[in-house]
């Protein structure tokens, strides 16, 4: 019976090692951006050296009694345009891509610059990938500004597509003259502002934002900018 045990708790070992092993980066916090009030969805706080090297948007999903606080709070603190989560620590691929259920604390503010947390250890499972990439340092600049689109009915939200060092980190909260380019069996879409990708955000002086390989044109009715990051991504 000993040596049953024995090799079941070998082979449980073994078996999670291998789930592990092919993400070579280290367990580390990753702190994420929080949107939305009906959906939650979170934006990794990117950098670009590892573990940090991931543009990754994700839908969460909050127990019944946590997405009511979460949403008290942001109607009572309309001004606070930056909310977060600091998660405990974990290899973020493998989070990401296998064990989906985290627990995080959830801060009015930036978690590591004076925010004010008022959710402590809640349990938080990720609900979908909407958008995932680890960053390449051979990758080529973009010529045009490219904005990643995604949301829903009630909400939508842009954030800058992240391609190369030195680069910056915005999102902002939208409204799409038609919600329903935002196709239900897409995560997201690309659009390319025609204002040339210099590091800087899309000035909003022109309407011209295409959804990528397409004439369509987006038009957005409202925009408002919750987040913008340089010094993180020099």
């Amino acid at each position: 019976m000993k040596y049953i045990s024995l090799f079941i708790l070998l082979l449980t070992f073994n078996t999670a090692y291998s789930q592990h092993s092919h993400y070579p980066d280290k367990p580390n916090t990753h702190g994420m951006l929080l949107m939305g009030k009906e959906t939650v969805y979170a934006e990794h706080l990117p950098m670009f050296h590892t573990p940090h090297d991931y543009q990754i948007i994700l839908e969460l999903e909050f127990s019944k009694e946590d997405i009511e606080m979460y949403r008290k709070d942001r109607v009572a603190h309309p001004k606070e345009l930056v909310y977060t989560i600091e998660p405990e620590t974990f290899v973020l691929p493998q989070m990401v891509n296998h064990t989906k259920v985290f627990k995080a604390n959830v801060y009015r503010g930036h978690f590591e610059r004076g925010g004010v947390k008022f959710l402590d250890t809640i349990t938080v499972k990720i609900k979908k990938i909407v958008y995932y990439k680890q960053f390449d340092k051979n990758e080529q600049r973009p010529e045009h500004l490219k904005y990643i689109l995604f949301g829903n009915k009630k909400e939508q939200f842009l954030s800058h597509l992240i391609s190369k060092k030195p680069d910056f980190n915005e999102v902002l909260a939208v409204q799409l003259s038609n919600w329903k380019m935002i196709p239900s069996n897409e995560s997201y879409q690309l659009i390319v502002f025609g204002e040339k990708e210099s590091r800087k955000p899309f000035s909003w002086k022109k309407s011209d934002a295409l959804i990528l390989g397409t004439d369509q044109q987006a038009v957005f009715k409202k925009h408002k900018q919750l987040y913008l990051e340089l010094g993180d991504l020099d």
